[in-house]
Parts: C-alpha cells; sequence; structure tokens
C-alpha cells in the first residue's frame, strides 16, 4: 500500500473512531431542553452553549451539534471584543460537527466545518498568542484534512507535529492538550510510533491533570474529562487489561453518567469472554 494511502487510513480511523462509540448513547435530548436563547448574560449563554453541546456529544445528536454552535455564534456577536475562548468554542463545536459529517459519509459537509473551525482558531490564536489548547486543537483539525485531501498528507504531517509541540510548550499542565496527542497516538499504527502503548503515558497524565483541574471561569474550556477516561480504557483494552479498562470506563461514567462513547466501550467489554 503506498505511504499516502496508509497515512489517509490512519487519520480517516482517527476521526470516526469517536463517533462510533458515540452512536449508541442511551439517551437522546430534544434540542428545545434548554431555556430559550437571550435570556440570560453572556457568560450564562456561554455555559448553555457549552452543556447544549455536551448534550449532542453524549447522544451524537446533529441538530443538538448545530444548536449548540449557532449559540456560540451568539456569543460572540454579542462580545463585546474579541474573546479567544469564544472563538475557540465555535471551532470546538465544529469539531465535534465535522467528525459527525464524517462519520455519516457527508464530506462536502465536513470540509465546510473544517474551513470555519480553523478560521476560528486562527482568530483565537491572534487574539491570545499563549492560548496553547487552541493549538493543539487546530493541530488536530489539520488530520481531518488529511482524511478529505490525502495528497496533502507529508506536509500536513510535519504542521500536526508542529503544532501538538507548540501547544505543549505554551500550555504543558493542559489536560486537553495531552488527551488530545494521547488520542492522535492511540490511532496511529505502532510503525509510525503510536500503538496502546505510546498512547498510555499521554492519556495518564490527561487523567491526572483533570483530577486536579478546577474551572471557574465559564468561558474557559471544561470539556474532556470522561473521554481521557474512556480512551485510555481503550489502550488498556487493547493491552489486554479488561480489568483496568473496566474500572476506568466506570470512572467515566461517574463523571457523566450520559456519554455514550464510555457507554458503548463498557459494553462491548462486558459481552468479550
Amino acid at each position: 500500500m503506498r505511504l499516502e494511502a496508509r497515512v489517509f487510513n490512519v487519520f480517516l480511523t482517527l476521526f470516526l473512531a469517536a463517533s462510533l462509540g458515540a452512536a449508541s448513547s442511551v439517551r437522546k435530548m430534544s434540542a428545545h431542553s434548554f431555556p430559550a436563547e437571550g435570556s440570560a448574560s453572556l457568560s450564562q449563554d456561554i455555559q448553555e452553549a457549552k452543556a447544549r453541546l455536551q448534550a449532542g456529544i453524549n447522544s451524537w445528536d446533529l441538530e443538538l451539534l448545530k444548536s449548540a454552535r449557532d449559540l456560540f455564534i451568539n456569543c460572540l456577536l454579542k462580545s463585546k471584543a474579541d474573546n479567544a475562548s469564544i472563538f475557540y468554542h465555535v471551532a470546538l463545536a465544529d469539531y465535534r460537527l465535522i467528525t459527525f459529517c464524517l462519520s455519516s459519509k457527508m464530506n462536502e459537509e465536513a470540509e465546510k466545518f473544517l474551513a470555519e473551525a480553523k478560521k476560528y482558531l486562527e482568530k483565537a490564536m491572534t487574539v491570545d498568542p499563549s492560548f496553547g489548547e487552541a493549538c493543539a486543537l487546530y493541530g488536530y483539525l489539520l488530520g481531518f484534512e488529511i482524511a478529505l485531501h490525502p495528497e496533502r498528507a507529508m506536509t500536513l504531517g510535519l504542521s500536526i507535529a508542529d503544532y501538538f509541540s507548540r501547544a505543549s510548550a505554551k500550555e504543558p499542565e493542559n489536560p486537553r492538550i495531552h488527551l488530545l496527542q494521547g488520542i492522535s497516538l492511540f490511532y496511529t499504527p505502532q510503525e509510525y510510533g503510536g500503538g496502546a502503548d505510546r498512547a498510555v503515558s499521554p492519556l495518564t497524565k490527561a487523567v491526572d491533570l483533570f483530577e486536579r483541574e478546577v474551572i471557574t471561569d465559564p468561558f474557559k474550556p471544561s470539556w474532556g474529562k470522561e473521554e481521557a477516561l474512556t480512551y485510555l480504557a481503550m489502550a488498556y483494552k487493547q493491552k489486554k487489561d479488561n480489568e483496568k479498562a473496566r474500572e476506568l470506563l466506570m470512572k467515566a461514567l461517574q463523571v457523566n453518567p450520559d456519554f455514550g462513547f464510555a457507554r458503548r466501550e463498557l459494553s462491548s467489554l462486558e459481552k468479550r469472554p
């Protein structure tokens, strides 16, 4: 198999895997389950948008994901000054929508959300050059670009490594940066320096940092703890340590009982002999 095709397969697997897990969530939420927009302060609207996005992730509901993005855009319009965190959260919603679209073979839609996500992250990094998490997510999104345009794999692969390196230098204790690095390694074949063994270290670091993280500013990113536990469980399952995997999945569901990805993984694990 040509190198270009193999790299394409790596990144396509990486960005579709989470969607397959989330698709079997046990609960669906209506887009109308939230308070009416415009009835609260900007801070409250941000919290509502974050809750809406998480609900869409839990149930893998396209309309909820789109609704969350729309509310983040409304927050951006309400803001009296450029706000790096709001730019970031629009891109974060785009990230989830790209994954949904790729898993549903809606490549044109995925391309549109990818262009928007990159634009908003570029704005976030311009407003706040120290925003390492935005840098990491930008690098992660370049993997989507490879999935859509495999001929760009060689050039973008170097850029991805550079963005992750810069992100870690800016925010070495940010758990979401370690999470994104760990997911990337988990889905990268061993011959390219990845695999479950390599993923355990950054994912464990992410879990440890999430335990210490306290977010009081509603504008700051606060997602990922249950995902870190779930991906670490998947790594241990691949390493044949099912008891450790089960323990981690139970912890993920303690953090977020509605997280469909962890529920699917736990169900799959329980069915194993």
